[in-house]
């Protein structure tokens, strides 16, 4: 498998609705070979619900007082356990 890019949003301190209007752009933006990993301040269950239905994966780490890391892609063989060992200690 070719090198993973990763796209890079940090919602930290971004008003509402903006964490999850830019983060949708961002799974927009998904393909084989790339990933998005998002850091957000709160646990984004709404998000989470609309990369489900899209098909889209996802591994979570982190916590409301840390903050969450969260790792979404397409395509079905990039390791996102491992990848987010990168970001949190899982």
């Amino acid at each position: 498998m070719k090198e993973v890019n990763v796209l890079e949003l940090d919602a930290r301190g971004l008003m509402h609705p903006e964490p999850l209007e830019r983060s949708v752009q961002m799974l927009r933006m998904l393909g084989e070979l790339n990933l998005f990993h998002l850091i957000i301040h709160r646990y984004p269950k709404p998000l989470l619900m609309i990369a489900k239905e899209h098909g889209v994966r996802f591994e979570v780490c982190g916590s409301d007082e840390d903050g969450w890391h969260i790792l979404f892609a397409k395509n079905p063989n990039i390791d996102l356990k491992d990848f987010i060992k990168r970001y949190c200690s899982v």
